[in-house]
């Protein structure tokens, strides 16, 4: 099936748009902003929209002609399909969206989010030991774990190469 184009759903508001124009005639960048497509896109719709050369060699339309072709474009049944596929598209995103947002785990209550985002490798919470090849966690419970284990890669991510050089320094002297 050929591509629909992009811009179908927002036919309805470009023609209310289009209406309420004040000019008689559209051109290429007025049509690009109503409609929210690139330059290319808009250059095509013109012409196939019975654009004509204007004035500085721009590619303009009449509002009439082109409104009247929009809306025979909108009475197609390509429009009125690509209109319900993209409802059908958006309705299964918003239950995706739902079933996500159920699945979501808290690691931290939300007045400690701040203070788990900015953990650092010298300031983990009292109960996570690392050592250069371990590393331990005492928790008491499910929020704490998750809490606990959201400060260890919270301060990997702020930290990490205070981390790495901590554990190949160590293993380092190990080594020797």
């Amino acid at each position: 099936m050929p591509a629909q184009p992009a811009y179908f759903h927002r036919l309805t508001e470009a023609l209310e748009v289009l209406r309420a124009l004040p000019s008689d005639w559209i051109d290429r960048r007025t049509l690009q902003e109503i409609l929210g497509v690139s330059k290319t896109v808009a250059w095509r719709i013109l012409r196939q929209c019975g654009g004509k050369e204007g004035p500085g060699s721009t590619l303009v339309c009449g509002r009439e002609e082109l409104i009247a072709a929009l809306q025979r474009l909108q009475a197609t049944g390509r429009y009125q399909y690509e209109i319900r596929r993209r409802a059908r598209v958006e309705g299964h995103l918003a239950e995706l969206l739902s079933v996500a947002r159920s699945r979501h785990i808290r690691v931290a209550p939300e007045d400690r989010g701040v203070e788990l985002l900015s953990t650092r490798f010298t300031h983990l919470p009292p109960g996570i030991d690392l050592s250069p090849t371990r590393l331990t966690i005492d928790f008491a419970g499910t929020e704490d774990f998750m809490g606990k284990l959201g400060a260890v890669m919270f301060a990997l991510q702020n930290d990490y190469d205070s981390i790495s050089s901590f554990l190949e320094a160590q293993r380092s002297s190990a080594l020797r």
